[in-house]
């Protein structure tokens, strides 16, 4: 994450590029649809970027027989062919074989005349791969507008799984690498109202246009119609994305709150006393200009402090997790960053923090010791005392993991899927490193200072649902509620797929973790950045039949038929079918 800027004062100019992508692929980003760009996480697992050129004729996506779902608005969300789709190029070359198919998908997708695809990031997934393709305006990304493709290993689609504008209006009035200073103001302004901070305790991060489409940013029965914005990221409290138009500069679009409740370096706050609504950027991040240096680096000693130590191993099983049971070999390249301390790209985090922020829901103060929460920040956690076990270390990181991958928004279903995923990888890693036993298995939280906060296998036992939109579902106004609670049918579905169980008449035989591991990531690839519980559903599908023909953990079709009676027995909904 970039440094914090004062309000008004302007980022360098940004290069038009595509969400949730590494810094490696600034230097290719905006390049015609007809230009592979193998970057951003490709270039973590060690493929070297190319440009295969120009790939003559499509696919043939548009006139073979396939089944089509669609959401509830008729908008297209998944397209599966009946049989694999040869690429007319490209071949073995995943970006290649990507672009070939590009202009069926487009077509397909319903985005035939509206801007182009671009390759944004290959992500190898058994002997195949999938292939997220983000789409641009007049070389300016739309965001949320991508579609995964899922490729054989000889380059035939297997799959497609997304969403696109299908129309637009309006266009930039200027460069848009240089928005005005204005647009910076306004979003100040907005955060500021939201939030109750002071302006001048806020700052901008980063800023970026980016073509605005309600519906592809998780606004529920939002119509689909994308203009010219920019996305400005605000810092105070928490991190904010906010909109602003920019034909408008003075009215704000859509805007919402995106904290998220790590080589290893594990800082000691000694129980200091954060003012989490300061404008430092520094404020919770361990090493570089910050108040807090590191007390533990890779490869050193054990400390005296228990959560500092205990932290710096969690990291490590997270990342033996992740390189054993997917392609991610190297977390602190694919998450890590950069405080420019001399200890390089590094998963950081600080621990026992203390707070005395005002808790605005219940209108009260915060203990300020000891903080009974932990996050993630956008490139580093931050954790109370306490907490620092290996299920909510797993948690966090993977909320990282997610970031670069499917860009899951932060709100909404899609939020709860965020929240779920990272549930459900970090009990993973807590079951596979030996820290759950069997009364702990699926208790998140178990053993921590705030003690079991979310049960996987029976979510109503802390009051949240197991069934969509049954018992316990949450309604209210509360982003942060709606995407804590309604997780747990996500977390549902992803412990009968593993364990096996009975809900709601359907019973469900387990396919056991290293196929869900292996599943998840699948879907992790897949998911759009504003995928519903629908959306979830028919991707779970999806990425099985993937993991059989690109032989994932030994998946099989038997194990797909549990992973379907598992979203029928948490009633998860479906796209709609043509």
């Amino acid at each position: 994450m970039p440094r914090r800027r004062r309000p008004g004062q302007v980022s360098p100019p940004a290069i038009n590029s595509g969400d949730f992508l590494s810094n490696s692929c600034e230097a290719v980003r905006g390049l015609s649809f007809a230009t592979t760009v193998l970057c951003g996480a490709l270039l973590s697992f060690g493929v070297a970027a190319g440009d295969p050129g120009p790939a003559p004729g499509g696919s043939g996506l548009q006139t073979v027989p396939k089944v089509v779902e669609k959401d509830s608005q008729g908008v297209v969300t998944q397209v599966v062919p009946e049989k694999p789709v040869p690429a007319s190029s490209g071949g073995g070359n995943p970006g290649a074989a990507a672009v070939a198919h590009a202009e069926g998908v487009g077509e397909v997708f319903g985005a035939k005349s509206v801007g182009s695809l671009v390759v944004d990031a290959v992500f190898p997934v058994g002997s195949g791969s999938t292939v997220r393709l983000r789409q641009e305006i007049d070389s300016v990304p739309v965001f949320g507008a991508s579609v995964a493709q899922s490729l054989s290993a000889d380059g035939s689609l297997l799959s497609a799984t997304g969403a696109l504008t299908q129309k637009f209006r309006g266009a930039y009035p200027q460069n848009p690498s240089t928005p005005p200073a204005e647009v910076f103001r306004t979003a100040v302004r907005a955060v500021a109202d939201q939030s109750h901070v002071p302006a001048d305790k806020l700052s901008v991060v980063e800023q970026r246009a980016n073509w605005y489409d309600p519906k592809l940013a998780a606004v529920t029965d939002a119509d689909s119609q994308a203009v010219p914005a920019y996305r400005i990221d605000v810092a105070g409290s928490a991190k904010w994305t906010v909109f602003v138009d920019a034909t408008d500069t003075g009215r704000v679009l859509d805007s919402w709150s995106d904290k998220q409740h790590l080589n290893r370096v594990v800082c000691d706050a000694d129980s200091a006393d954060i003012d989490t609504d300061d404008d430092d950027s520094e404020t919770t991040q361990c090493g570089g200009s910050s108040t807090f240096t590191p007390d533990r680096t890779e490869g050193k000693p054990p400390v005296s402090v228990a959560d500092v130590d205990n932290i710096y191993t969690y990291l490590g099983d997270a990342d033996a997790f992740y390189n054993k049971y997917t392609p991610l070999a190297d977390l602190s390249d694919f998450i890590g960053y950069d405080t420019g301390d001399g200890h390089g790209k590094a998963l950081r985090a600080t621990v026992r923090i203390c707070t005395s922020e005002e808790r605005e829901q219940k209108q009260q103060e915060w203990e300020p010791c000891p903080y009974r929460n932990a996050f993630w920040t956008g490139d580093h956690m931050a954790y109370g005392a306490g907490l620092a076990t290996q299920d909510i270390t797993g948690h966090e990181l993977t909320h990282g993991v997610t970031q670069h991958t499917s860009g899951l928004i932060y709100r909404d279903e899609s939020g709860a899927i965020n929240e779920s995923m990272s549930d459900l990888f970090g009990e993973l890693i807590n079951i596979t490193m030996g820290k759950a036993d069997s009364e702990g298995r699926w208790k998140i939280g178990d053993g921590s200072a705030l003690g079991v906060i979310r049960d996987m296998k029976d979510p109503t036992a802390r009051r949240n649902p197991d069934t969509y939109k049954a018992t316990y579902w949450y309604t209210g106004p509360s982003q942060s509620a709606f995407v804590h609670i309604n997780s747990g049918v996500g977390n549902k579905t992803a412990q009968l797929i593993t364990d096996g169980g009975s809900l709601n008449g359907q019973t469900v035989t387990g396919i056991g973790i290293e196929k869900v591991a292996g599943l998840y990531w699948t879907v992790q690839t897949l998911l759009p950045s504003d995928a519903d519980y629908a959306t979830l559903s028919s991707t779970l599908t999806a990425a099985c039949k993937q993991n059989v023909t690109n032989q994932v953990a030994g998946t099989t079709t038997a194990d797909c038929a549990e992973v379907a009676n598992a979203t029928k027995a948490t009633k998860l909904p479906t796209l709609n079918r043509t």
